[in-house]
């Protein structure tokens, strides 16, 4: 009843290395070059995209604080320190 030899079809689904069909096959040289170059341009394009807009935001502050000076605007005072007694 349970004497079966050799790995079962559900055991080879569950690990395709017992496959020997699996283990003949070889990757291909070039598609790991280009999936590889796809995940890092991948990488490359998130990154941008998150870092233009926040490196906009920096430039236009620091633009707005440089025309202000340039125009003669002074900063508001600070508020007067109070110490509570």
């Amino acid at each position: 009843m349970f004497a079966k030899s050799g790995p079962s079809l559900s055991s080879a689904y569950l690990m395709p290395w017992l496959s020997p069909a699996l283990r003949e096959q070889r990757e291909s040289q070039t598609l790991v070059v280009v999936t590889s170059a796809l995940q890092l341009g991948l990488v490359v394009v998130v990154w941008l995209l998150a870092l233009i807009p926040a490196a906009l935001v920096a430039l236009t502050v620091l633009l707005v604080k440089l025309i202000r000076r340039a125009l003669g605007y002074a900063p508001p005072p600070p508020p007067p320190f109070e110490d509570g007694h």
